[in-house]
């Protein structure tokens, strides 16, 4: 059952104040409070109903998943009783058992990368400079928020994760540069085997850059996101 029915129907039991509420509570409830492990709720009075609602609190908080977490426990204590080290150890552990995202910052975001630059002095070079400058345009209105762009689209793109793991990406994510042909706008690219970010060389328009990056980000399906 989702969690904002559940809740709707948590409502109704702690709104039931009247014999003519209970009434109706055990018609459209009745059921439903039984199987989380009230039975005596058709036989209730209004002034049982604060234990009914404490008892179908408890079943979904906890006795509803106390099996599953009870055979998760056993089984990571099979192997050299990990989870009483995880216990015994929990604040080390929180990043791998808690969501702890937060949103990533530009110079977060911008010290994952290594950028694969061509000779220096060389006609490339001089090209992916200027996309480079508009790529830092880019992040700069990603941290202001001035684009729907975020630094997470960025990330999926490029490594199929949308944060960086607890303990880190098994390499440094890349960025490399490509050719852009006369006359054709090829999008940038990536790939998340290598984690490696193509961007054209000789964007001299931030604006070009981040709708290019846009346009690939948005229209890119991949690892169940778009």
């Amino acid at each position: 059952m989702c969690k904002a029915k559940s809740t709707g129907f948590l409502s109704k039991i702690l709104q039931c104040k009247t014999a003519g509420d209970l009434t109706q509570l055990q018609q459209d409830l009745g059921d439903w409070i039984a199987e989380c492990g009230v039975p005596s709720v058709f036989s209730a009075t209004v002034e049982d109903i604060p234990k009914v609602y404490a008892y179908v609190v408890k079943h979904y908080i906890f006795l509803r998943t106390a099996k599953m977490i009870l055979q998760f426990t056993d089984g990571m204590n099979a192997f050299g009783k990990l989870w009483d080290l995880v216990r015994k150890n929990w604040i080390a552990f929180l990043p791998l058992f808690t969501n702890m995202q937060e949103p990533m910052s530009k110079a977060a975001f911008k010290a994952l990368f290594s950028y694969n630059y061509s000779r220096r002095g060389s006609n490339h070079r001089e090209a992916e400079e200027d996309t480079i400058y508009c790529w830092e345009m880019v992040l700069n209105m990603i941290e202001d928020k001035v684009t729907d762009l975020k630094f997470e689209d960025l990330l999926i793109f490029t490594t199929g994760a949308d944060e960086v793991p607890p303990l880190g990406f098994p390499r440094k994510p890349s960025v490399d540069f490509y050719e852009q042909e006369a006359g054709l706008r090829r999008l940038p690219y990536a790939s998340t085997c290598t984690m490696c970010l193509y961007l054209p060389r000789g964007v001299s328009q931030e604006e070009e850059l981040h709708e290019m990056l846009l346009l690939a980000t948005r229209g890119s399906l991949g690892f169940g996101k778009v």
